[in-house]
């Protein structure tokens, strides 16, 4: 190839370039920076016993549900995680999930009772257990593992423990309720998003 095909050919190929620069620069092209961080998930819930928390409702007589939507009194409890990470800017909380063993067919917020506790004896009929976080005893958590219920902030120190409060009650959700056992299983599960 010659000098001068050479040289139209580098001339050729500096001006395509200036006009994709220039291009570029008209179109305020930009670049995409991702950033992020791999964590291991280690929050573990501190129940009473291990993992698990016994919160005992209380003992209540028929007639205090005399309507279908009576509550009994509210009853508090915390969740406690350890050993979480300390927070971050793309991770500065975990959520809690919640599911239950049975809920009622008709309420994905009440907790169906059953006879955990107790053998060989019917269950109490027309009451389920609903749960709240503390402050906002209006707003029932679904059991259905839906997102977006309970945020914990995490520690910003290593090893400090982090917690939610919450409230429980038994609610009618028929206008008669039946006396018996009244025990049901929460399953919560630690997401972090």
């Amino acid at each position: 190839m010659n000098i001068k095909r050479k040289s139209a050919l580098i001339l050729t190929t500096l001006l395509t370039l200036s006009g994709l620069n220039a291009h570029a620069a008209e179109n305020n092209a930009g670049v995409i920076h991702f950033t992020g961080e791999i964590i291991e998930p280690s929050c573990e819930i501190q129940g009473t016993d291990g993992h698990d928390s016994t919160v005992p409702l209380g003992t209540y007589i028929t007639s205090a549900f005399d309507a279908s939507g009576a509550e009994s009194d509210l009853t508090p409890f915390t969740i406690t995680l350890a050993d979480c990470p300390v927070t971050s800017a793309g991770l500065p909380a975990v959520q809690l999930t919640f599911t239950g063993v049975t809920t009622l067919t008709k309420s994905t917020s009440l907790l169906d009772v059953s006879t955990i506790t107790t053998t060989g004896t019917t269950a109490a009929t027309g009451v389920g257990i609903a749960v709240s976080p503390e402050g906002k005893n209006s707003q029932h958590l679904t059991f259905d593992g839906a997102d977006g219920q309970v945020y914990i902030d995490l520690p910003t120190v290593a090893g400090n423990i982090v917690e939610a409060k919450f409230n429980a009650r038994y609610q009618s959700f028929a206008d008669t309720v039946t006396a018996g056992p009244a025990d049901a299983d929460m399953t919560v599960n630690i997401v972090y998003r």
